[in-house]
Formats: C-alpha cells, sequence, structure tokens
C-alpha cells in the first residue's frame, strides 16, 4: 500500500512493508519541486515518485527506516569487519580515527539520513579544524621535557591535516558505508559523490654511497651489539623497523647466510606490544645477508650466549636478536629512538625507516634489477618498487644518456685514413 502526502511546501511518498518479524514499517521518500509548478503537476510528479519507490522496494533499493545511527553502523563494523580480518595496529588505527572526529560530529546522525552534501561539509570542516594534539599535559608526565622539546612544541602550536590524513579520514567512512550496502543497510554509499582529498606524497629520503659508509664507521664505536645489528639489518637488508625488533636466532641460517622474516613486532595503546604477522603476505621473504652482517650477527649471538652464562636467572632473554641489556624485549620504538639522538649527534638527517630506504636506493645505484630490490624489500610487485624509488633511477638514466653520446661520437667521428682508402687492389 502506497500513500501520498503534502506536508506544506513538499510532499512525502511512502510505502508500507513489513520486516522480518512481521512489524509494519514504512519506506518514505520526501520531494520538494519547483514553486512554479502547479499542485496537480506536482501531484502527478509524486505519483510518478511512488510508482519509482514501489520498483525500488521490489527490487530490494530501498528499506524502512532504520533507528540505526552512524556510531552503531560503527561499532557493527568494528566488530564484523575490522576486529574479524584486520590487523590490531590498522584497527586501533581506525577506532582512533573514529573516536577522535567522526562520531562526535556524525555519531548520532542516522544511516539513512546521511547525504552527500552533509558529508562533504564534514570533510571541509576537519580540514579547516587542523591537528588535535595527543600530547600529555605536563602534570602527567613522569619526567619533565627537555627544553629544545617545549621550544619545538611552542614553535609548533597547530599544524594543519595532511592530505593523507582526509584521505584516510576519507576512506575509512567510504568502506564503512561500504559495508552498510553490502549488509542492506543502506541501499547506496552517500560517500560515493564526495571528492576523495588529494595529496602529494613525499619524496623520499635517504643516504648516499659516502653518507651510508660515514654511518656505518661510526655505528662501530656503538658499544650495544643489538643496536648496530638493528642499524645494519636496516641498511644492508632492508628491513622494517618491527621486523628487525621481531627477528630471533632462530630466524637466521648461519650455514646458508639467510635470514626469514615471517614476523614483525607491533604495538598498540590497548594491548601494548606483541608480535604479528608482517606488514603484507608479500613482507615474509627469506633473503641472503652480507658476510659483514653475518659476522656482526655471530658476534652478537656469542655475546649473548656468554651473558646467559654470567647472569644465570637474571638473564631473560627470548632468543631476540635486538633486546635489553639483560635479553629482555625492548620497546616498540626504543630502537628508534636511539638511532635519532645517534644520528643527530654526527650531523645525519635520516631515521630508522630511511635506512630501508637507503637499502633500496643503493642496489638500485649498483644496478640490481628492480625485480630482484622488490623480492629483497617484501613489495608485491616490481612496479610498487619503481613507484616509490623512481629516484634512485635518475643516476642510471645519466648512465644512459652517456651510452647514447657514445653513439653520437662514433657517428661524427672523422674515418681513419685506412678506412677511407679502402682495400688494397
Amino acid at each position: 500500500m502506497g500513500t501520498i502526502e503534502k506536508r506544506g511546501n513538499s510532499w512525502r511518498v511512502g510505502v508500507q512493508v513489513y520486516d522480518e518479524e512481521g512489524k509494519r514499517r514504512w519506506i518514505r521518500r520526501s520531494l520538494k519541486f519547483n514553486a512554479a509548478m502547479s499542485v496537480s503537476q506536482q501531484r502527478r510528479q509524486a505519483e510518478k515518485a511512488l510508482r519509482q519507490l514501489e520498483v525500488d522496494v521490489e527490487n530490494g533499493k530501498a528499506r524502512p527506516d532504520s533507528s540505526m545511527t552512524v556510531r552503531d553502523l560503527a561499532a557493527l563494523w568494528m566488530r564484523r569487519h575490522v576486529d574479524a580480518n584486520l590487523s590490531p595496529v590498522t584497527a586501533a588505527n581506525y577506532q582512533h580515527m573514529l573516536d577522535c572526529r567522526i562520531l562526535p560530529k556524525l555519531g548520532d546522525i542516522p544511516v539513512d539520513k546521511l547525504t552527500t552534501a552533509m558529508l562533504a561539509d564534514f570533510m571541509a570542516q576537519i580540514k579547516a579544524e587542523g591537528r588535535i594534539t595527543t600530547r600529555m599535559d605536563d602534570a602527567q608526565l613522569k619526567k619533565a621535557r627537555r627544553p629544545s622539546d617545549v621550544a619545538k612544541l611552542s614553535a609548533d602550536p597547530g599544524r594543519p591535516l595532511s592530505g593523507r590524513t582526509l584521505a584516510s579520514y576519507y576512506d575509512v567512512l567510504d568502506t564503512m558505508l561500504d559495508h552498510a550496502v553490502k549488509w542492506e543497510i543502506l541501499w547506496r554509499n552517500p560517500m560515493v559523490n564526495v571528492d576523495r582529498p588529494t595529496f602529494r606524497r613525499q619524496r623520499v629520503k635517504y643516504l648516499d654511497d659516502d653518507q651510508a659508509v660515514e654511518l656505518l664507521r661510526l655505528l662501530s664505536g656503538v658499544d650495544s651489539l643489538s643496536y648496530r645489528c638493528a642499524v645494519l639489518l636496516a641498511l644492508t637488508c632492508g628491513l622494517r623497523l618491527g621486523e628487525v625488533d621481531g627477528l630471533t636466532w632462530a630466524d637466521v641460517d648461519f650455514k646458508h647466510c639467510r635470514i626469514d622474516i615471517s614476523k614483525a613486532l607491533k604495538y598498540t595503546g590497548r594491548s601494548g606490544s606483541f608480535v604479528g604477522e608482517t606488514k603484507t603476505v608479500d613482507s615474509e621473504r627469506d633473503i641472503t645477508l652480507p658476510a659483514g652482517m653475518m659476522a656482526l650477527l655471530d658476534e652478537t649471538k656469542k655475546q649473548h650466549e656468554d651473558l646467559a652464562r654470567l647472569m644465570g636467572d637474571r638473564w631473560r632473554g627470548e632468543g631476540l636478536i635486538v633486546c635489553n641489556w639483560d635479553g629482555a624485549p625492548l620497546h616498540h620504538d626504543t630502537v628508534s629512538k636511539w638511532f635519532r639522538r645517534f644520528t643527530k649527534k654526527h650531523g645525519f638527517d635520516v631515521t630508522f625507516h630511511q635506512l630501508r630506504h637507503t637499502h633500496a636506493t643503493l642496489l638500485f645505484a649498483n644496478n640490481i634489477d628492480a625485480v630482484a630490490v622488490a623480492s629483497r624489500m617484501g613489495h608485491k610487485d616490481a612496479s610498487t618498487t619503481l613507484r616509490i624509488y623512481a629516484h634512485a633511477l635518475k643516476r642510471r638514466d645519466a648512465d644512459s644518456a652517456a651510452a647514447m653520446q657514445t653513439i653520437l661520437d662514433r657517428a661524427t667521428a672523422q674515418p681513419d685514413a685506412q678506412e677511407d682508402a679502402g682495400p688494397d687492389k
């Protein structure tokens, strides 16, 4: 049964249906027409809209009015899809974005009332707001901030949201509403016609050959063999920090000079540090180590064995390559913070993760093909590697130009006198 109602300056059409529990529910649509149209013309358009609504109901493209809010949908999406299928780190990031901006602004809105204009306004609003600080108040800190940190905070009171972060908020909403369509909560995703924020990828930072050599020379003076192993594993093998922190001696094949990367140390505020899967399936790999890396690993393993004998019950080792002085696991970002202080002290502007970029760049500079580099980096295919490290091909491009110049030089050179004379007669 369908109805048509005139409500002031607008019209509403509705179709009555029965839900799965046998309760009568209404599916309605509101209509607005040009004021210049007569009432009879508006009614004819309303009758047309009602017939279309009946067709949509029949085809499952329209459903009863729902009391589900965006907050309800978010909880369902996190439980049914995110927590069940994605890594805890990804789930924590999604929950942060929901709690930080999406739910405070959109949480109480019924899902079926969301419009494209509403969502476009939301994206514009969070772009204008800028970043929300997550730093703790001074009173909550165990140690007072260093003067350099205080100066840095005061010099940078609030920055706008980056294009990458805006795109992440867009993706969370878009994916969540896509699942609402899949689960037949909505018949269309209102995010479809909202423009996804664009952003320019930052240029990859890396060390050149001379800088890498100088860094390795300085690193030889570091007392901690674990820290030295961590840096060399990133620089000579292209490992991520989590992959380095998760490595155990059981992953090292000393006979064949190879190492198995099949897990990584991860962290969330809710669960703390834990060992989980690598970033992607393709990140699981088995790679060959250079002789110098193997020598350092061998020295470090012997040191750990000696310490375990000397310390007895005080040794808390779990077989980790990179660990604390007593063998206990390090906090997930301890090595990264130490490396930042180390490089700053010696005049290098590079993070721990940028050692991975340096590894790939140096391989390309030494004419290692893209497929081999991709395999070593744990990328799905060579196109990903080439896109990220396109800068590394400039040196090889210059070599290509030099090769072409050789051809040009030969073409413009004067032939030898012997060649001019031709063969003897």
